[in-house]
């Protein structure tokens, strides 16, 4: 049986004000060919298929066309997990008549986990889709005050969980042990702990997770997908890609990654002013994001629009100049001072670096001018 791993789509995101329809709209239309060109049996989603609870139309548009693709036009099963930016009751909603079509959607918890049995020439593998665990909920619906953490509520859960029989596969949505986290992901308590063990997933033939937003293995058996989109500047470096799983009669498998090209990537530039609008005539990602580093010193006039002008997409500007580390000084002191000394001092203060020979007559002159026209006023 051959598994496609999906997760984190976050479908309705607003990365720095930009609205990321198009650009996840075009990655679905990557996937559903990556699909058919592989000749997948199953494709598996580890949660967060949408940004928040109650998503924008544009996303669930999208989101019905990527479904309607692969159900109805490649005839391929899709079996679903809520995450914990999704709404696990509004996903579930019709969930017996779209199971008619092949999708299987995990209804939310408590309550208990619906397997899905599906065949390939081998015979029966069962699949275990877990709804995002929260202890809160968990403990409180379940009336179990030994539910503390979100290691205890996916204890409990898979511990209820049938006798396995043959071969399984598991979905489920968590922070487990080793996994490497990136800026973008919610973060699924504030205080204590919401790392779960990897030991939960031992009886499983496999298990498909989804939160973290990098593509990793955590051991022989466990695997993240990753979001199909870099969605901080933190993932610059992220290679975004989906993993096939092939498995075998005996429930070992095969794991074949295949990259994801977006249709604007997400990248960080840094330089000088003259030398980024230089080369971006001859840059072929003139329409990514960016984010943009100045290193220049000196005074820079309309900068923002310049950079604009030729990199449409630019979200973020940023002067390094103007940026110190440990910077522990106070109020610039002002007594027995002369103007050209406290004009110099503010410019330590600023920049961290003195006046240079050619600045310090370039300010002399333009206080000389000053004191005139002062002086001049006062006549």
């Amino acid at each position: 049986m051959r598994i496609l791993h999906l997760a984190d789509l976050h479908l309705g995101k607003i990365f720095h004000d930009v609205h990321l329809t198009d650009d996840q709209g075009y990655i679905l239309e990557q996937i559903v060919g990556i699909v058919r060109d592989n000749r997948v049996d199953v494709v598996a989603i580890s949660g967060d298929v949408y940004d928040r609870s109650v998503p924008p139309v544009q996303a669930t548009v999208i989101m019905d066309e990527f479904l309607s693709q692969l159900l109805i036009d490649l005839e391929v099963k899709v079996i679903l997990a809520p995450g914990n930016h999704d709404s696990a009751e509004r996903l579930a909603f019709a969930g017996r008549l779209v199971r008619q079509r092949g999708l299987h959607i995990a209804p939310a918890l408590p309550g208990n986990v619906l397997s899905v049995q599906l065949e390939d020439t081998h015979g029966p593998v069962t699949f275990y889709p877990i709804p995002y665990v929260e202890p809160f909920m968990l403990r409180k619906s379940l009336d179990d005050p030994e539910i503390t953490d979100f290691n205890d509520a996916l204890s409990r859960v898979i511990g209820a969980l049938e006798p396995i029989a043959g071969r399984s596969v598991c979905l489920a949505h968590c922070f487990t042990q080793g996994g490497e986290t990136s800026e973008s992901e919610r973060p699924l308590s504030i205080g204590g702990s919401s790392i779960v063990e990897t030991s939960h997933f031992q009886r499983f033939d496999l298990t498909l997770l989804g939160h973290l937003h990098r593509p990793q293995k955590i051991s022989e058996k466990i695997f993240y997908a990753g979001s199909p989109l870099k969605y901080s500047f933190s993932e610059t470096a992220h290679i975004k890609q989906v993993a096939i799983f092939d498995l075998a009669a005996d429930g070992s498998f095969t794991r074949e990654m295949i990259p994801l090209t977006p249709l604007r990537d997400v990248r960080t530039m840094k330089g000088e002013l003259v030398g980024i609008l230089a080369g971006a005539d001859k840059d072929p990602g003139h329409d990514d994001y960016l984010w943009v580093e100045l290193t220049d010193h000196g005074a820079l006039f309309d900068y923002s629009a310049k950079i604009r002008a030729v990199y449409p997409n630019v979200l973020n500007i940023t002067r390094s100049a103007y940026q110190r580390d440990g910077d522990t000084e106070g109020a610039i002191e002002l007594r027995n001072k002369s103007e050209a000394e406290i004009v110099s001092s503010f410019f330590q203060h600023v920049t961290g670096q003195g006046l240079n020979e050619a600045e310090q007559a370039v300010m002399q002159t333009v206080l000389d001018e000053m004191m005139r026209s002062t002086e001049g006023g006062a006549v």
